[in-house]
Order: C-alpha cells, then sequence, then structure tokens
C-alpha cells in the first residue's frame, strides 16, 4: 500500500454547466501535470449540478462519464475512507468558493490556497474595492445598483454583476443609450451591479503574490494583456473557448506577455498595491489581482481573483515559472504547508469537527 499523502481535487460545479466546464479544463491540466511527479496519490471528486458526487479514476471524458454518482453523505463516507491529507479546491462557482470550501473545514481536511471566509468577501466586488481602498489601494469610483434603479454616474463606466467571475455579464458602457441593456444583461447574473468608472486604457496587468515559507509576500512576473481602443477590456471570450452550448471546454489564446516590461516605479507601485491589498483581505499562500493602469501610468485595483488550479496555464503557475519556481514546486510547496497547518493544529483525523 502506498504511504504516499492523498491529495484531493475537488473539482465540477453546483451552479452551472458553465463552471463545471471551467473547473474540468483546468482541474484536467493540473492532475496531467503532476501525474508524473510521484509525491503525492492524487484523487479526483467532481461535484455535480444534481447534486451528486464521484470519484472517477483521471479527469478523461470517458472516466468522467463512467464514474459511479453518490450521495452526498455517500461522498463523506468515501472522503473518510481516501483520509486525505489535503485538498486542492477547482471549483469556480459562488458555492464552490465559499460553501464547498468550507465544507473541507468542516471534514477537518487542510485546504490549499484561501479559506472559505475570504473567497466569500472577494466574490463580492463592491465590498472587496472598499475594503482595499480603506487601506489606501487606489481604485475606481464606483456605486451599487438594484433593480430598478439608475446610477448617478454619467458614461464612460464599466457594469458589472456583482457576484461573478470570468467576465460574465461585464459591459462597458459609453453612452446612455446602451445602459438598459448592459444593466439587463448583469441582472441576469446577480441581484446587484457594480458600476465602476472606467479607467482609460493605458496597460491591463495581472498582479500576484506568492506566500514564502518564510511568511515573506513575494511579488511574481507580472502577466500584461494587449488590448486596443477598439476593444478596451477584457471579456469572457477573451478568456474561455466554448462549445455550441456555451460550455467551456479550453482556455483561449490571445495576446499576452509574462513577464511584462515593468519599469522601476510601477514595479514598486504594483508591489505596494498587492501585498496591501493581500493583508487587508485575509489572504493566505498566494493572491492574484487584476489592474489597470492608466495613461499616466497610475495602477487601479479592479478585483481580487483569489483561486489557482496549478495547471500550465493557470496564471499563478505561469507567473511563478517565469521567478525561476516551477509548477511541481510552487504545487509541492503550497501543499506541504497545508498539510503542515494541520500537523501544526494538532490534528488527524478526517471526518466532521465537533
Amino acid at each position: 500500500m502506498s504511504t504516499r499523502p492523498v491529495v484531493l481535487h475537488l473539482c465540477g460545479s453546483a451552479a452551472s454547466d458553465y463552471y463545471e466546464g471551467v473547473s474540468v479544463v483546468y482541474a484536467t491540466g493540473c492532475l496531467q501535470e503532476i501525474a508524473e511527479h510521484g509525491t503525492y496519490t492524487n484523487v479526483a471528486c467532481i461535484v455535480h449540478l444534481d447534486g451528486s458526487w464521484s470519484f472517477p479514476s483521471n479527469m478523461s471524458e470517458e472516466a468522467r462519464s463512467s464514474a459511479e454518482h453518490m450521495s452526498i453523505d455517500q461522498a463523506v463516507l468515501k472522503i473518510k475512507e481516501l483520509n486525505p491529507s489535503a485538498v486542492v479546491p477547482h471549483m469556480f462557482c459562488l458555492p464552490g468558493m465559499t460553501a464547498f470550501r468550507g465544507f473541507c473545514d468542516v471534514m477537518n481536511i487542510p485546504l490549499v490556497g484561501n479559506p472559505a471566509a475570504v473567497m466569500a468577501l472577494s466574490t463580492n466586488k463592491w465590498q472587496t474595492m472598499a475594503l482595499v481602498a480603506s487601506h489606501g489601494v487606489k481604485v475606481p469610483a464606483a456605486e451599487m445598483v438594484s433593480k430598478g434603479e439608475v446610477p448617478k454616474m454619467q458614461p464612460p463606466f464599466m457594469v458589472k454583476p456583482c457576484n461573478e467571475d470570468n467576465s460574465q455579464g461585464v459591459a462597458l458602457v459609453q453612452e446612455l443609450s446602451a445602459l438598459q441593456s448592459a444593466l439587463d444583461d448583469a441582472f441576469q447574473f446577480d441581484h446587484e451591479v457594480l458600476v465602476e468608472r472606467y479607467v482609460p486604457l493605458g496597460r491591463e496587468l495581472r498582479v500576484a503574490v506568492l506566500e514564502q515559507d518564510d511568511k515573506s509576500l513575494q511579488l511574481l512576473p507580472c502577466i500584461e494583456y494587449f488590448l486596443t481602443e477598439e476593444d478596451p477590456i477584457r471579456t469572457a471570450a477573451h478568456k474561455l473557448v466554448t462549445d455550441q452550448s456555451g460550455k467551456p471546454v479550453g482556455l483561449a489564446s490571445g495576446g499576452r506577455k509574462c513577464p511584462a516590461d515593468i519599469d522601476e516605479p510601477l514595479r514598486e507601485k504594483l508591489r505596494d498595491l498587492a501585498i496591501r491589498s493581500h493583508k487587508a483581505l485575509g489572504c493566505r499562500d498566494y493572491s492574484l489581482y487584476d489592474v489597470r493602469v492608466d495613461p499616466q501610468g497610475e495602477p487601479y485595483f479592479i478585483e481580487a481573483c483569489l483561486y489557482c488550479s496549478f495547471s500550465p496555464q493557470s496564471v499563478v503557475v505561469a507567473m511563478a515559472a517565469h521567478a525561476g519556481q516551477d509548477q511541481r514546486s510552487v504545487f509541492e510547496m503550497l501543499v506541504n504547508r497545508a498539510i503542515s497547518r494541520k500537523k501544526a493544529a494538532g490534528t488527524r483525523t478526517v471526518g466532521m469537527k465537533g
């Protein structure tokens, strides 16, 4: 019998086929990459839209289709039998980023990355912006609107569902004539909508910090996405390729560069923004941010993206590679850290707390 630690990879979605597709794309990339490392026994666990769970032998379509579906009660017993040393979350829907991470805590399984409470905060764009702004981070002016309300702000501005990711329901409104259509689209995804002052296109960056074992925060090389005045914002189409039903089946290719060409003055501003945001939100292990740099070179916090699936295409992994840290070193550093957190707490048994 193998003595390698068992690592559970929590995938799927309890909310939509779209987010199940996102999860499968990223989790498959991770599991394929780590299959040959031999450090852990990696087990896939998929939460399905109908509430059932499955544990396929791998993430191929054949294995996923043939895996037995079971109830949550059966899944809890299965997980207890597996006795995982850590869990890597690959769920991107709101319940996946919050409730299912909380489930891992209740099961007493250490989680790689940010805990449920931090994710719950970060999924609310309005609250996130207010919190980081209170810690000295520059953010665009914004207001929240509910159905039937009209924003006081004048265009140009962004319209975004408050609790939605992957640019779903996001629009740039440059004329009031386009407002109602943008609001109608955004309200399909959430009952609250963020109206955010449009930051003129200078540069579009993703900025991340990786927590080291000595607790220091390392600013990773940034990614720059190349946009134009005709196409000035990143939408869902810039991120994922979907099939005819709209379900993600792969990652979109597009103009981007890592490491981005960042001079020292801007680098220090980005470092300050990322570290202040990481600490303000209470992040753990790593954090990632969308940042818009205006034509004058001033960076603005746009939103927090506090997840990583550790596939070679995952943003944090791609950034770390340009800092001399490959996927295996980053993945194993954070998995081992999660295992150590449980050992430090003096708990060993997987099962309901109480």
